[in-house]
This record gives C-alpha cells, structure tokens and sequence, in this order.
C-alpha cells in the first residue's frame, strides 16, 4: 500500500543542483533531464534535502523507518519514503515588453496531468489548444509578447482549470500573479528557452593579502532563476523496521513539519542564500 503526497516547490532564491561535469563555457551547469533537456533536481538530492530538513523535527525511530537507517546500520532496512525528481513546472523568462512571464508548454502539463493522476490527486483537464511555434497561449495578453530574442503572437484562452491545479502548487498568495504571468509555448521553442534563458554567474576568489582575483579562479556558474516552481511525487509504504508504523502514519509524521515550517534548503551554495523552496503539500489518496 501507498500513501501519497505532491510537494509543490517555489524557489525563494536561486537553485544550483549542480550537474557532475562541466558544459561548453560553464563550469558548473545545473541537473537537466536528458531526453528532453528540462532542468531538474534529481530524487537522490531531494531526498537528503527532506532528511536533513526532518533531521531533529521527528524522532530518531521515525526518521530512521521513513528515510532508513544510518550508512553504518543501512543494510537493516530500506526507508518507506520514495521520492521523485523535482520535475519543472514553470520557469520565469524575461520580456522585453512586460514583466516577468512563468513559461510551460504541452508536453510539460501533460506530464503534470499523469503525475497528479498516479498520486491520486483530484484536478480537472485543460485544453491548451492554439499554441504553434509562433503563437503563445495566455490569460489576458493580447498584444504581441517578447520573450528573450523570441516574438509571439498571443491568443487569449480560458486556463481557468489550468491555473487551478497549478496554485495547488504554488499556494493561493500567488494566484493572480499566475493569471496576469502564465504564458504557454510550443515544446520545442520552451526547450530553446530552458537552455538559454537560465542565468549564467561568473564568480572569482579574492586573494585575502592582495585583494586581487587569485590565479585562475574564475568560473562560471549556472542557476535557476528565483519563482521557477517546480514539484515533487512523495510515496509512503508501511515502516520495514521493527516498529511497523503504517504508511499513512509516517507520511502525517512529514506533513506536520513541513506545515509549521514549509521552507527547503535544496542544492548548493547555502552558505551565500541560494537553494530555498516553499513548499505546498498537496494530499493523495492511497493506492494499493
């Protein structure tokens, strides 16, 4: 038996999940999925982000039941908690003509769509009909929208169910950002758009005596941008340790925290701000 949750992610600040190896000019790009080229923080991150956020809020049975053992003890058993890949949502690109605009696309959604389904998450379908290569879906922008170098023409859609399921995610204080700010593309131009429009950093080491840059230390370093959402599939199975604690008993024991404290350190860089979500839990049903 399953017990399942969504965890809506807004990051606060910039994310750096770091990829192993450098790309072209950037020494340190971000995660990206490899079939489809969408940032990503991948599950093995998120879930010692969940451990050490749960570290000294649940006891050290309930910890250990939920996430496993130490590495010491981890052949005891396995932890009850499986956790997905923060998968993308939106991603804010900017406009040369508007505000900051949250970018998805179709192929994006429907995967949204089949994720809700398998958590056994309620929401209601949307159509996203009318978006081309040249030609954006939104709310209430009429005119011609600039998105980076890019120009689409616009057309007006009702996303009223769309908008719904996605504040589920971000939570109500945001709703009608997403109503002004909710732009679809066509996939492939959204994939162009995840690879160029994230924001590239160049950072450098100060020598403390001289005050100037050390020898080659300079590097760059790629992040996503602050209000990217994103999300994260939770499951929970009846506790393998010896306590036996039901699943819907260990995923509460999870819930309660995170709704006295809904913020996540995820990532890199901690120490300088970066790598903070609020999150938004979002209730399953079980599945058996």
């Amino acid at each position: 038996m399953y017990k399942n949750a969504i965890l809506g992610l807004v990051a606060q600040t910039a994310i750096h999940a770091g990829a192993s190896s450098s790309e072209a000019a950037i020494d340190l790009p971000i995660q990206r999925e490899t079939h489809t080229d969408w940032p990503v923080v991948f599950g093995s991150g998120m879930k010692g982000a969940l451990r050490g956020h749960f570290e000294g809020k649940l006891d050290p049975a309930t910890l250990f039941a939920v996430f496993g053992p130490d590495t010491a003890n981890a052949a005891d058993h396995a932890g009850a908690l499986l956790v997905s890949d923060a998968r993308l949502v939106l991603l804010p690109v900017r406009s040369m003509t508007s505000h900051v605009k949250w970018v998805s696309c179709p192929a994006l959604l429907n995967r949204l769509s089949r994720d809700l389904k398998r958590m056994q998450i309620a929401h209601d379908d949307w159509s996203l009909e009318g978006v081309s290569s040249t030609t954006a879906l939104t709310s209430n922008h009429a005119d011609d929208l600039y998105l980076e170098e890019f120009r689409f023409s616009t057309k007006v859609a009702d996303l009223t169910t769309l908008l719904a399921t996605l504040v589920k995610l971000t939570g109500e204080q945001l709703a009608q950002e997403l109503k002004q700010n909710l732009v679809i593309v066509s996939d492939d131009q959204f994939r162009h758009l995840c690879r160029h429009a994230t924001p590239v950093q160049a950072h450098i080491a100060i020598d403390n005596k001289t005050k100037t840059v050390k020898p080659g230390a300079l590097w760059y370093e790629e992040n996503l941008p602050a209000e990217t959402v994103m999300y994260c599939c939770l499951s929970c199975t009846d506790g393998r340790d010896a306590q036996r604690q039901s699943a819907t008993q260990l995923l509460s024991a999870l819930q309660k925290p995170l709704a006295e404290h809904n913020f996540l350190q995820v990532g890199g860089n901690l120490t300088t701000g970066m790598g903070w979500f609020e999150t938004q839990w979002n209730q399953g049903a079980t599945n058996v």
